[in-house]
């Protein structure tokens, strides 16, 4: 008989912390990637670098963070998911404590760029630790759960933003996050030492579980891992489905990065305040999760579909900002709010919900590791190029190209969106 507590297991309440201590982790680690968006006004403010400089370092986080991904397609379902979190962290706090020294636009690129080429690894580990070692009535509730991880630590960035840039400099708010993340070091080793025999043993029995299963369903006894990985992102959809991946995150970094400058800008607020205005933004970006699995599958058995479905409402949100210092901050708080809860619906569904398909093909890491690596390309543009664009040409060309953007990626998941039916019906 199982030793119990209350009323769950001893493997469900292992199962329970470890998922709980890797919840907290990546919303740290969410927090701190946004640190330096969250700083850039405050760092433009005092004329240390122009809008191209500071979008190109913010850029240089993608761009590593992006290249790492692709070059460690493979790595990421080989090495110790537990492993990886653990080397994010530490690399995660050299980082922010270079970042807080540092003096000059080569120092700060330095910094940043090793901070996303660290950090590579945390979503596909996170996914894994999910679908490996989780006991399996856990499992749908972490993927809901897991989504709200990044948007609590975005939140706690710009809120941490908006309290520490209004009594200190933008360096203090680096030391911040140090603490924040030598905390969690200290949490994560913890947890995971105690819950290890505990993990390791559960993941055997998934393993075990799922070649079983995928025995009964082919009926020859072969294993849908043979299945080539270019040929599984063919048949998948995946393929068209890169496309709005790389835009949404686009967007969605873009808007997220540029909101403070374009507020203060437009509006002729603090830092600290137009960071406390995008908190609020973040806050409800939190309901994103719920309209995803709203849509999905209540409104829409097709997860491509719901994706499309995300881009399409945000559309006409997007068209409005355009009068963006014609109308009340306040409105263009609301738009915005509207535009990034959408983007992070999507997110639910192309980040959390599509990769977990692939789960029977042991691709769970790998193709989560693809999308961000293609997502994180378009964050390299939206930083760039959103800051040359706003630099030179100002925010309405800016804002029109993130309508443009938008209409592209509802037309490529209305075009994946038949070919994302047809692998499904098959994976079954």
């Amino acid at each position: 008989m199982k030793k119990t507590f209350g009323n769950l297991t001893k493997e469900e309440k292992s199962s329970w912390i470890l998922f709980i201590a890797a919840w907290m982790v990546y919303a740290v680690i969410s927090m701190t990637k946004s640190g330096y968006a969250a700083s850039m006004a405050s760092i433009i403010g005092e004329g240390l670098f122009d809008k191209t400089q500071a979008g190109a370092i913010n850029a240089s986080f993608y761009l590593f963070y992006g290249t790492a991904q692709l070059l460690g397609v493979r790595v990421v379902d080989k090495v110790s998911p537990v492993r990886l979190v653990s080397i994010t962290l530490m690399g995660t706090l050299l980082s922010m404590i270079g970042m807080a020294f540092s003096r000059s636009f080569i120092t700060m690129l330095i910094f940043w760029s090793f901070c996303g080429l660290i950090q590579f690894a945390i979503w596909p580990a996170i996914l894994r630790i999910i679908a490996e070692y989780l006991v399996p009535s856990q499992k749908k509730k972490a993927m809901v759960y897991i989504a709200f991880s990044y948007c609590t630590g975005t939140l706690a960035n710009y809120l941490t933003a908006g309290i520490v840039l209004k009594v200190a400099r933008w360096r203090t708010l680096f030391w911040v996050f140090s603490a924040v993340i030598a905390l969690s070091m200290i949490l994560w080793y913890a947890i995971t030492t105690k819950t290890k025999d505990e993990y390791t043993r559960q993941a055997t029995v998934n393993r075990e579980a799922l070649k079983k299963d995928e025995e009964m369903t082919s009926g020859d006894g072969s294993s849908a891992e043979t299945v080539g990985f270019f040929k599984l992102i063919t048949i998948s959809g995946m393929l068209i489905l890169l496309i709005p991946s790389l835009i949404r995150t686009a967007m969605d970094a873009g808007l997220k990065s540029w909101v403070p400058t374009m507020i203060t800008e437009n509006y002729a607020v603090s830092a600290s305040f137009a960071s406390m205005l995008t908190s609020i933004l973040v806050f409800i970006n939190l309901g994103g999760v719920y309209i995803a699995n709203w849509i999905y599958p209540k409104r829409t058995k097709n997860a491509v579909a719901a994706f499309g479905i995300c881009f399409l409402t945000a559309l006409p949100f997007t068209v409005l900002l355009l009068l963006t210092g014609k109308i009340p901050v306040a409105v263009v708080v609301l738009l915005l709010t509207v535009t990034t809860t959408m983007m992070y619906a999507g997110h639910q569904l192309i980040n959390v919900i599509i990769p977990a398909y692939f789960a029977r093909y042991n691709r769970t890491g790998s193709i989560a590791a693809l999308l961000n690596a293609l997502a994180s390309f378009g964050a390299v543009v939206a930083n760039i190029g959103f800051g040359y664009l706003a630099e030179n040409y100002g925010w309405n060309a800016t804002i029109t190209s993130w309508i443009i953007l938008a209409a592209i990626s509802a037309l490529a998941c209305i075009i994946a969106a038949p070919v994302w039916k047809r692998f499904t019906k098959r994976s079954k």
